[in-house]
């Protein structure tokens, strides 16, 4: 499941061909350390999975670890039973969510 995510995610990089909006790298980080990310279409649920919350966690953070450095993401919430990462690309974000023994993965593309 974990590689199924990570595609997801990194298909949200590559389709910026169908996307209306898109960004660079350098873009996208500019805007996001600056408080003032793209505007966002409708969010929408990309995937679901049932999953205890450790290893949900864990592989959320295998994620956020492969963008880190390269595209913004960002720990949007970390307490002990819900973890929350957003993930921005070069034509849309992700979301990624542990939270009641689910993993549930959104996003959507910017306006």
């Amino acid at each position: 499941m974990k590689k199924s995510i990570i595609a997801i995610v990194l298909s949200c990089i590559g389709f910026s061909v169908y996307a209306g909006t898109s960004y660079t790298k350098e873009e996208l980080n500019k805007l996001v350390d600056s408080g003032n990310p793209p505007k966002e279409k409708y969010e929408q649920i990309l995937g679901t999975d049932t999953m205890p919350f450790s290893p949900c966690k864990s592989d959320v953070n295998k994620m956020y670890n492969q963008l880190i450095g390269e595209y913004p993401v960002k720990v949007i919430q970390n307490s002990p039973d819900s973890y929350v990462v957003k993930m921005w690309a070069n034509d849309g974000f992700v979301v990624a969510k542990c939270a009641n023994g689910q993993k549930i993965v959104s996003g959507a593309e910017y306006e």
